[in-house]
């Protein structure tokens, strides 16, 4: 039986399955201060990774593209069902599905691995390339899926970097929405999903943007210096020298962005008094 059938064929249990990993998560979970992966009893899981110091480690083509061709190809060796994956100037976002999450920990570590080295050769550099390991969430129930879907494929919209998510190449979003016709069990999430993206990249533009997935402080901070980083590249300015571009930028993120003002404060080294005044003006 090939790979991909033995993989669909479990995901048949998956209501099931998100349901005891929901009820254990709340029980077992939340009332410990740290649990090991190998106790989360889903098969979901949201990983992302990030650049030493919050470096632009993907900044260049070449290196998103060996990143990707890393992930493809390692996930056939640990046996990992890349569901959805984008790669950003200097983090990545990865949502897979696996049997074994020990065979998770080990693709991550060699994905990481050899992009380190390979980081480190073109660059004439030594020394740690990521940021920590990975951070990894599970996902415990079909709703978290489809955000986590949507959220994934939408960062680069979010980040103004296209207009949808289909321009963005280093995704497997094309792939995604292809598809191989002969995994019945995930069509209905697929169809939902695509569903969802095509009528909010084109119609309803704040449903992607206000995208509540994983919105950490962590994830906002890489979305907000994200989001900088490209206005100023596409408008060749910077955005600390330019009072009105400033005041446009606080603006938007608090439209998009669920994020206090001393939060936002902190991230744009700005006064509390002057995220204010630019929010009434």
């Amino acid at each position: 039986m090939g790979k991909n059938v033995i993989i669909y064929t479990k995901l048949i249990k998956i209501n099931q399955l998100l349901i005891l990993s929901n009820f254990l998560f709340q029980r077992r979970i939340l009332s410990m201060p740290r649990v090991a992966r190998n106790q989360i009893e889903t098969s979901f899981f949201h990983n992302m990774t990030q650049g030493i110091n919050k470096e632009y480690i993907f900044e260049e083509s070449r290196c998103k593209k060996k990143y990707m061709e890393l992930l493809q190809k390692e996930a056939n060796e640990f046996n990992i069902n890349l569901i959805a994956f984008t790669i950003m100037d200097n983090h990545a976002h990865i949502l897979l599905y696996t049997e074994n999450i020990k065979n998770m920990s080990l693709f991550m570590k060699r994905i990481n691995e050899k992009f380190a080295m390979y980081y480190n050769y073109i660059n004439e550099r030594v020394g740690i390339v990521f940021r920590n390991r990975y951070k990894s969430q599970p996902i415990l129930s079909e709703k978290q899926l489809l955000n986590c879907i949507r959220y994934i494929f939408n960062n680069p919209v979010r980040a103004k970097m296209v207009l949808n998510p289909e321009e963005y190449v280093y995704s497997n979003f094309q792939d995604f929405k292809k598809k191989d016709e002969s995994n019945n069990i995930l069509d209905e999430m697929y169809e939902k999903i695509n569903h969802s993206i095509e009528n909010s990249s084109i119609n309803n533009e704040q449903l992607i943007l206000k995208s509540d997935f994983l919105d950490t402080s962590e994830d906002k901070e890489e979305f907000i210096k994200e989001l900088i980083k490209n206005y100023e590249k596409e408008h060749n300015l910077t955005i600390c020298r330019n009072r009105k571009a400033m005041e446009n930028m606080v603006k938007y993120i608090k439209k998009e962005v669920n994020i206090s003002n001393i939060v936002l404060a902190e991230i744009l080294q700005l006064s509390k008094s002057t995220i204010a005044n630019y929010l009434k003006s």
